[in-house]
């Protein structure tokens, strides 16, 4: 689909005629990005290159997540057999949950799957909306905002977007969050989406918004009314084994090993069981334990928790 129309194109190009030279040559790679292919991009659910089911891949450790994932996948399904490929999109949702238990790490994974890009707005630390439309081209060192370069940058229509910590976005005002969200999770308005840098008008409709939360209450209403919601609840011990697990895999194939490494059982099953441990802290320790093994040539992988009252605080989402 056209993501990036040879008018809007063509406008934006002409009013660089108009910035110092500086802004010229800062701002015109974008455009030159955004023009790849004729402004056309990838829907990855049409076409002969379509991603063929990308949820069947996620296995136990993501069962906490299943409702999102059945959920995901007959949207998908809908998707794919749309006449019309403008009405077909994965509607934006938003995952509540308590953090550390895996919510940015299940959108990295559906990104990776989907063979699409990724990017995490946060909230919880965002100035002003700027961060994802753009900065006004008046101000000095403006730039384009993160939806425009999800979508310039990347062969896709339909990269993934979290919005981390979305009920701290806090009060509205011209300059806050919630109104750009609004205009990007309803379709019509996203079909026309403005990047304010660039005076460019785009289609984003396709991009799959996952907000994640601490407490749904907190959320503003006339955005919630526009997300589907999942309540997730923490990885049974099982499911953290199997994180674990996973993460030890993936290390083993990405790097050079001297022995043949295997994981110490008990210490997993230690690090497993331990609530204080979330998923982000399983991850480092893994990590961790894989690193002191190569740097000992040693085969065994061991888990060594931090002592306690040493668990670093527990700051934003996974």
């Amino acid at each position: 689909m056209r993501v990036f129309s040879r008018g809007a194109l063509a406008e934006s190009t002409a009013a660089l005629g108009g910035m110092r030279d500086q802004d010229v040559r800062r701002l015109r790679p974008a455009l030159t990005r955004a023009a790849r292919g004729g402004g056309w991009r990838s829907v990855p659910w049409e076409g002969p290159d379509a991603v063929e089911d990308p949820f069947a891949g996620f296995g136990s450790e993501h069962e906490n997540f299943r409702a999102v994932i059945d959920h995901l996948r007959m949207q998908w399904t809908c998707a794919s057999h749309a006449l019309d490929a403008g009405e077909s999109r994965l509607d934006p949702i938003l995952l509540v949950g308590p953090p550390g238990i895996g919510k940015t790490r299940f959108a990295h994974e559906l990104a990776q799957r989907m063979d699409t890009r990724m990017a995490v707005y946060s909230a919880g630390g965002a100035q002003a909306a700027f961060q994802l439309c753009g900065s006004d081209s008046g101000w000095s060192n403006a730039k384009p905002g993160m939806v425009f370069d999800l979508l310039a940058h990347g062969d896709s229509a339909a990269p993934v977007l979290v919005i981390d910590e979305v009920d701290k976005i806090g009060t509205w005002s011209r300059e806050n969050p919630s109104n750009t969200l609004l205009d990007l999770t309803e379709p019509e308005t996203a079909r026309q989406y403005k990047d304010w840098c660039l005076q460019m008008t785009f289609d984003a409709s396709k991009i799959l918004v996952i907000c994640t939360a601490n407490e749904q209450a907190a959320l503003p209403a006339p955005l919630l009314s526009r997300l589907e919601v999942f309540h997730i609840k923490s990885p049974s011990v099982a499911q953290r084994k199997l994180i674990i697990e996973t993460c030890f895999g993936r290390l083993v194939t990405s790097h050079r090993c001297p022995n043949e490494l295997s994981l110490d059982e008990a210490s997993v099953s230690q690090a497993a069981e331990t609530p204080d441990l979330d998923v982000r802290a399983l991850l480092r320790l893994t990590r961790a334990g894989f690193a002191a093994a190569l740097a000992t040539e040693s085969d065994r992988v061991t888990l060594v928790p931090p002592r306690r009252g040493h668990v670093r605080q527990r700051i934003g989402f996974i």
